[in-house]
Formats: structure tokens, sequence, C-alpha cells
């Protein structure tokens, strides 16, 4: 065929082009900002207290206010912000509790969020209405749990959280989500803390099996990853303790025996992108075996927010660029000069100033405090019933040595059982004790639980056991009364915390020994004495006809009439009944 010069000239031409184009530019890193909370425990109105002395009231925390800062969050950076949460969602305050969850569900419909882990105190409800565990055939004692999944609009999340029966995720729960956002897929995975069957209601959860989160984060991080998942990320009710946040490559304030540290150390390097942590109540803002953990405290007063950056085409994270945002304290008002409002906290003198964030006035959403004015109203008239009780100053609790709230409370529960001795576990009370004239909201913040007065003959040799399990410090010590003992917080360090015994001594309230073959009258909660928070090694060793639980009355209301019988008002103090030797000086719980 005979070619024009017409055609050569435009094929060389064609090519000359094709060859001289510059290269493609790569495609701009996706970022990615990640808002965390844990453990809000049904804190979703938040919180109105008064500096300790004197000055103005505040009001902090909840989801409204948390809304503020989610929608400048938002603003900033459109269709790439990502609502998640560590467990514990429902359990805590007296208007959670009385519609089981509800508002707290539909709160977070409202704010969006992505994803939800499966906390221990989840499944404390039980069935659908007032019993906290089943009584009847057809009871189910997962009917409250699985009412509130039904009505959420993100996902349940816990992939080492399995039937027994059949070893598989139950249907009401998945093991992770993929979303997208700025075009990125983030995969997320939620883990429960395989103690959940010791830190909740035993006969809620005897169906289920929490296996190794390790082996369970590995198959799904691979899975999501298969799936096209550009980074994963972990929620998990599995928390850590850190006392400094200032420098994120600075461990040295962590407990290394927490369970999130034991999750990320042992965790193969690569598997997941970033840790958001919960259950201990504590802070992290970290980097652990190079992953970004982070968790911010309970009870709906601060969130936590890491930055991930995503390279679109490579499918992975640009660590580098990774940033782990200080923890954000939820308020619409500041003291001036600073970002926090916490009473307790308070500058002398300081004033309150509005808050603002990311450029932005901060205030509450006024739909979502619109959503949750009836609740409210539906428990004012009992949150304010006067109790007929009055303090001289604030009872505090402490979680690793004796407090001034645990005394209180263990004499009145042994007051009210008629008891030899009385326990409780420092995990069970919630809440500091405010000063002044009570109502019974304030003895519900303390002791939110639905658990019943029990009262267990035990041996000399079996309270002492007791005290040697929790002598660890691993669920904090009992508190206690008609007894005094001593831990030694350095013995056996190097043993794994199961071996480990710190009790050091034993007596009775007067000093003398304590008989070990003798019967005692011991008053605790009917979770203790089922051997929940690590005792069923020695309950199970007491016969049934020994346990006697009282359930025409709940543990709460039971010690009412002990209180009001005590000289008022009643005085904050401590006797010296726990004594912690070698260890830190004690810290009160927030």
């Amino acid at each position: 065929m005979k070619r024009t010069p017409g055609l050569l000239l435009f094929l060389v031409l064609a090519v000359g082009c094709t060859t001289t184009s510059p290269p493609t530019a790569p495609p701009e890193p996706v970022h990615l900002v990640i808002v965390g909370t844990t453990d809000v425990h049904g804190w979703f109105n938040g919180h109105d207290e008064a500096p300790p002395k004197g000055g103005e009231p505040v009001h902090y925390g909840g989801l409204a206010i948390l809304s503020g800062y989610v929608d400048a969050l938002r603003r900033e950076n459109p269709g790439r912000v990502i609502l998640v949460d560590s467990g514990d969602l429902f359990q805590g305050t007296l208007e959670s509790n009385l519609f089981e969850g509800e508002p707290v569900v539909r709160g977070y419909n409202g704010l969006g969020y992505a994803a939800a882990a499966i906390g221990n105190h989840e499944f404390d409800y039980g069935p659908v209405g007032p019993l906290s565990v089943p009584r009847k055939p057809g009871d189910d004692p997962l009917g409250a749990l699985k009412q509130n999944i039904a009505n959420a609009k993100f996902p349940f999340l816990s992939a080492n959280l399995t039937e027994k029966a059949t070893g598989q995720t139950p249907s009401w729960a998945r093991r992770s989500t993929i979303v997208t956002a700025g075009g990125a897929k983030l995969g997320i995975i939620g883990l429960s803390t395989p103690d959940t069957p010791n830190v909740t209601t035993g006969a809620n959860v005897t169906a289920l099996a929490f296996g190794d989160p390790v082996a369970a984060a590995v198959r799904e991080a691979a899975d999501l990853r298969a799936r096209g998942a550009d980074a994963v990320i972990v929620i998990a009710h599995m928390g850590g303790r850190c006392k400094d946040m200032k420098d994120v490559h600075d461990v040295a304030s962590c407990e290394a025996n927490q369970e999130a540290m034991d999750f990320l150390k042992a965790l193969p390097p690569g598997t997941i992108d970033a840790y958001f942590a919960g259950h201990t109540h504590q802070q992290m803002r970290h980097f652990v075996n190079g992953v970004p953990a982070m968790q911010s405290l309970a009870q709906s007063r601060e969130f936590s927010t890491t930055d991930l950056w995503i390279d679109p085409q490579a499918h992975r994270v640009l660590a580098d660029r990774t940033v782990l945002r200080p923890h954000t304290m939820l308020c619409t008002r500041v003291y001036a000069g600073t970002e926090q409002c916490d009473p307790r906290q308070a500058p002398a003198n300081a004033q309150l100033v509005p808050r603002v964030f990311q450029g932005q006035p901060i205030a509450a959403d006024a739909k979502l405090a619109a959503l949750f004015a009836p609740y409210m109203q539906k428990v004012e008239a009992k949150r304010n019933e006067k109790m007929n009780v009055r303090t001289a100053g604030v009872f505090r609790r402490f979680y690793r040595s004796e407090s001034e709230l645990g005394d209180l409370i263990t004499d009145a529960l042994r007051m009210a059982t008629g008891a030899d001795v009385a326990i409780m576990n420092s995990g069970a009370i919630r809440a500091n004790l405010r000063a002044g004239e009570l109502v019974y909201g304030d003895l519900f913040e303390v002791s939110p639980f639905d658990n019943y007065p029990a009262v267990v003959s035990m041996t000399g040799a079996q309270i002492v056991e007791a005290l040697r399990l929790s002598s660890t410090g691993e669920r904090g010590f009992l508190q206690v009364s008609g007894l005094r003992y001593t831990v030694d917080a350095a013995k056996d360090a190097d043993k794994p915390a199961a071996a480990r015994n710190r009790l050091v001594s034993v007596t009775l309230a007067n000093g003398q020994p304590i008989d070990p073959a003798a019967l005692y009258r011991v008053a605790m909660a009917d979770f203790l004495s089922a051997g929940g928070d690590g005792l069923l090694p020695v309950m199970q060793q007491i016969p049934p006809d020994r346990i006697m639980v009282d359930q025409s009355v709940n543990i709460r209301d039971a010690l009412i009439p002990a209180l009001q019988k005590m000289p008022q008002p009643l005085a904050p103090k401590t006797e010296g009944r726990v004594t912690v030797v070698n260890g830190p000086a004690p810290v009160p719980e927030t």
C-alpha cells in the first residue's frame, strides 16, 4: 500500500507526543481523622459539678457537647472523620439504666458512629425488662443487648467473641467492618477483653467464649486487607494505664502488664495501623511496638484523635505522618488560658470563657439535647429524692488502696446485713460521693449496678484466700469492714500476675488473728458470691447452702437505711484497714 507524506508526518508527530508526555503525578495521600471514645457508661447527658473549694458550677461531657467537637472536625475534614467507640456504652447512670441504654444508642446514631466494640458491661442488663439475669424459662440473658444492637445504625464488633455451641461469631455481632472515607477503605476490628466473664454478670455470658485477641486480630486483619482495606485499626475493650502523655514515644509511665500492652507487644509488626483502647478508665497516647495507641478517660469526659495518612496507590499507611493529638476534654466553656473545664483542677480565681476548637466556637447540639430531654425528665424525681443523709466532705474512691468511700460502703453493708465482715470490690464503686445533703442520684452514681446483697458463710482460710486472689491489684484491692490486711506491692514481681501472692497479713478489725477453721458471715454483692472479679477459685469451694442472696432489694437501696442510722454528717476517714507497702502513693479515681 502506498503511504502519503501527510500520513507519515502524522504518525511521527503522534509517536513524538506519546514519548514526551510528562509522567502522571502520584495521588495525594488520603488524610483520615479517627475520633475515639470509650467507657461512656451511660453519661450521655454529661456532668454537673462545682469546684471543691467553691466557684461557678460547670456542665461538661456528654454526647451533645461531643457533637459540637465532631462537627468542627467534620467541617475542617469533610468526609474524612470516622467516629468509633471501644466499649461499655450503657451501664452506669440512672438515666441510661432505667431505659437499658436506649438513649445512648439513639445518641450514637445521631452522631454517626462507624462502629463500637463490645465491652464487658454491655451484658449487664440481661433480659429485656427489670430483671438483670434470667429467672424463668424463655428469659434471654442477652435480650437487652440484642435490642440495643437492633436499634443501632452502627455495628457492634468483637472478633474474639464466639458462641460455645458453634464456635462462630453470634448472629447479633460482627467481627469487623470496612468504612470508606476520602476514597480510602478503613478496616475496623473489634475485640472484647477475655476477662469478660469475670467482670460482668456471669449468668448472662455462660453461652459465650472470649478467645485469644491476638490470634483473632491477626486473622481478621488479613481478611480485611484481602477485601481491599487500605488501613486496619482495632477498637478494643482492653486498656492500658499510662501516667505521662507528653512524649508519645516514651512508654515508661505505662504499666507493662496491662491488656493493651500485652496485646500490642504480642502482635506481629504491620498487622494493624492504630489501636483504640478501653476498659481501664485510664489514658494512653503512645506508640507501643510501633502501633499508635489511644485511650481517653471514661464517662464521656474526653475523646481521643488520631490522624492517619494513607497512600491510596500502595494501600498502606504512611507511618511517619501519623499524629496522636492530645486528648480533648468535652467543654463548652473552659478555664481561661486552658483547654479544660474539670472543676477539680480549676486554677485559682480562674474565669470560664467560651471554648473554641479548630477555630469554631463549641456549643451543645440542640437536636441531641432535645432528644435526651424526655429521658432526663422521667428520672428527675427519683434522682432528686432526698436520702436524709449528709456528708461533711467528699468521700473519695481508690482502686488500689483503702478508700474513704470503700470504708463507708462496707460498714453500711455490714450493718445492713448483720454480718461479721463485709467486702466490696473497688471496681463496683464508680464515683466519689459528694459533700452536702445527698439525693438518690448521688448514691446511684456510686453504685449503679443492680446487684443484690449476699451473706456467705466463709472459713477464715477462705477469707484469706479471697484477699490473696485480689492482692495482685490487677482488679483493684478489696475494700473491707471487720478486717485489716497488708499487701506488699513489690512481692513476687518476677512471677506472672496469676501466680503472685502479695498478701502479707490478715487480722480481724480488733487486731485478733483470724481463725482459719472458724466460720464468719461475710457480706458482699452477689456478683462476688458468684465468683466475679477473680474470686471464683474460692467461691466455688463454698456449698450453695452457705450462700444466701437477698433478691428482695438491690444492694444500693439496702445501704440507704444503714447510712441514715450513722451519725450525721458522715465524715470521710480511713482507719488503716488496707495497708500497701512498697507501692506508689495512692491515686484517687477520676
